[in-house]
């Protein structure tokens, strides 16, 4: 069958970092069908290795993208699942897109009936779900309202009483006259109280940083690698206190900056033994170990965005081991991981992209990481 796979942009012809030119013909059109009724139950099954997967928003006729997801334990338990879902057009990244939501009160193994959590309110779409809980109880959520295909793209801000069932209007946290991307799955509160949301704008990677729990927001300093220009940022404190970021390139895989006053300025950012083809990382702490957890393509070269390999660092962030393929089969790809704890498993959200762009769980045990 034939597919259309993804230009990985580098630094010419640059568009967009998450473009996936996902134009479909009739043949895929009607795989996404099949497998729209395949996965319709949204239960997950027990893989081979041990963990479970699940097709958990899968593509149909008048839905050709599922992608970009995060998830959030609500205060009972129950957890709230967030993602971009295009209702139109091919499911290229300007298209028609709002950001709809799941809840599961089993884990993750099963979800709920699909809701829209922010409706499209852009001139493209809105998405790049980001969650954080705030001091007072009351959820957060961060995205992106893109208005033109380069030159408008605002990041904001929304806030919700009630564990995610509706949300506020929202508040624009970057000017007016900018292309300011997000990425899913980020946004962290260091032990200082500081929130950090990781942003991107022309080829430089920062944070916009709020010492009063979202109220206000400033940006921090901006990093560029000295080979080209970086997006998507993600960052983690580190045990010592500083802050480290890791950024996309394609200069070969993952840059690295340090920060040691909490996000507002940032060493010169330097290459990692993440090596990989340009797409984004998803970087967590494993709360059994106090071990550092990458996932991200592992492919230096490649012109797919396969495999999706997981690794392990034991000395924050200087090395890595462990390492793991989640998703390896020749015939696809994946992107845009987000990983989320629940006790000692972890929960990655990412898309693929054979037979439509359809949004994929795993779940998965701490131990999986350490080859047990």
């Amino acid at each position: 069958m034939a597919h259309v796979w993804p230009e990985l942009l580098g630094t010419s012809g640059f568009q967009s970092p998450y473009e996936v030119r996902s134009g479909m013909t009739r043949l895929s059109i009607l795989t996404a069908v099949f497998l729209a009724l395949a996965c319709s139950s949204a239960v997950a099954e027990e893989s081979p290795r041990g963990n479970s997967a699940l097709c958990v928003a899968p593509v149909g006729p008048q839905n050709p993208r599922n992608s970009e997801a995060a998830i959030i334990q609500r205060n009972d338990g129950t957890l709230l699942l967030g993602w971009t879902e295009f209702y139109a057009g091919s499911g290229a990244d300007h298209g028609p897109a709002r950001i709809s939501g799941k809840i599961s009160k089993d884990g993750g193994h099963s979800w709920g009936e699909k809701y829209t959590l922010v409706e499209n309110d852009g001139q493209c779409n809105v998405m790049e779900v980001n969650f954080l809980r705030l001091n007072d109880n009351r959820l957060a959520l961060f995205h992106c309202q893109k208005n033109t295909r380069g030159s408008d793209c605002r990041v904001m801000m929304r806030t919700s009483a009630d564990e995610g069932l509706t949300w506020s209007a929202a508040t624009q946290l970057s000017p007016n006259d900018r292309y300011t991307g997000l990425t899913n799955g980020r946004c962290i509160r260091l032990t200082s109280g500081r929130i950090l949301l990781e942003a991107w704008e022309g080829g430089d990677a920062y944070c916009y940083l709020s010492d009063d729990d979202g109220q206000s927001w400033r940006e921090s300093q901006r990093v560029r690698p000295e080979p080209g220009p970086c997006y998507e940022p993600a960052c983690v404190e580190l045990k010592d206190g500083r802050v480290m970021m890791l950024m996309r390139t394609g200069c070969g895989g993952q840059y690295k900056s340090l920060s040691d006053d909490g996000g507002l300025t940032w060493t010169t950012p330097e290459p990692t033994p993440l090596t990989g083809t340009a797409a984004p990382v998803s970087i967590r702490r494993i709360p059994t170990t106090g071990d550092l957890l990458a996932i991200w393509n592992h492919n230096p070269g490649a012109s797919r965005r396969n495999p999706l390999t997981a690794a392990v660092s034991k000395d924050e962030g200087e090395t890595w081991e462990h390492f793991r393929n989640l998703e390896e089969a020749p015939d696809d790809a994946w992107a845009y991981p987000a990983v989320t704890w629940v006790k000692e498993r972890c929960l990655i959200t990412y898309f693929n992209y054979q037979g439509g762009l359809s949004l994929q769980l795993r779940i998965v045990p701490a131990s999986w990481f350490y080859g047990q």
